[in-house]
């Protein structure tokens, strides 16, 4: 690939057209698991550096859209420990959303990543690498040093949190999910 190699050779035209084609897809990335948007663009920023200085460790094998989400990933989660102990499980405390008076007609993947930021921290990364990048709960719990146990608690719980901002907001589920 063409940014690959242009990676390699430090060229800074073609590392500042890798940021302009994926600089948004990773933001969304980066969105997802921090709380505030300075926070997010924060890590975008880590991240692509992290990218730039480790593109030689790039083989080649696989898909480099993957390999780069990894990294984003990855720094989302080591921007979170710095921040959280996830071995503490703390998570107990109700939410109280405030309630939107004009209730959500239909729910799209902006509103339900809007409601993501209600989850306590340890709840919505677990949510967030089991559901939506497709972690194996032994992965989880290896990259939060935690148990399966608590991975598995915490995918429940954030499931169940959401089950109540979404009845908060008028949405209710089919009975067969």
């Amino acid at each position: 690939m063409e940014f690959i190699e242009g990676c390699k050779r430090r060229d800074r035209k073609v590392q500042k057209l890798l940021y302009e084609q994926y600089s948004a897809r990773f933001f969304g990335v980066c969105k997802r698991y921090m709380k505030n948007i300075e926070s997010a663009e924060d890590v975008l920023v880590k991240g692509f550096l992290k990218v730039f200085e480790n593109i030689n460790s790039f083989e080649g094998k696989g898909n480099f859209e993957g390999w780069m989400q990894r990294i984003f990933i990855n720094e989302c989660l080591m921007e979170l420990r710095k921040k959280q102990d996830f071995t503490i499980y703390l998570e107990s405390s109700n939410i109280q959303p405030q309630r939107d008076a004009s209730a959500l007609e239909n729910l799209y993947e902006q509103d339900v990543l809007k409601l993501l930021n209600f989850l306590p921290t340890g709840c919505r990364t677990v949510f967030n690498l089991y559901v939506i990048e497709g972690y194996k709960h032994s992965e989880i719990a290896k990259q939060l040093n935690i148990s399966e146990g608590t991975s598995k608690s915490q995918l429940n719980l954030a499931k169940e949190k959401l089950k109540v901002l979404l009845n908060e907001y008028g949405i209710t589920q089919n009975k067969s999910s």
